[in-house]
């Protein structure tokens, strides 16, 4: 699939990457969401973390996501 076909807004979008972290489970999630949805996508990636990690859903957690933010131009 092309990225096109995806139909993401051009822009800056921040992504945070599971597999850039240490794990014993492998994960390779990603997650993805345009620059002006930061609060959204530190949701997503802290509820993943607690789901699948087993992290405390809290604010230092989101703290931490935050600094693990990675700038991506489409």
């Amino acid at each position: 699939m092309a990225l096109e076909e995806l139909h993401l807004k051009s822009g800056s979008w921040l992504a945070v990457n599971c597999g850039s972290m240490p794990s014993d489970k492998n994960c390779q999630v990603l997650i993805m969401a345009p620059e002006d949805q930061r609060d959204d996508l530190l949701d997503a990636a802290a509820e993943h973390a607690a789901a699948k990690h087993g992290h405390t859903n809290n604010e230092e957690l989101h703290a931490g996501i935050n600094s693990m933010l990675q700038a991506i131009e489409v």
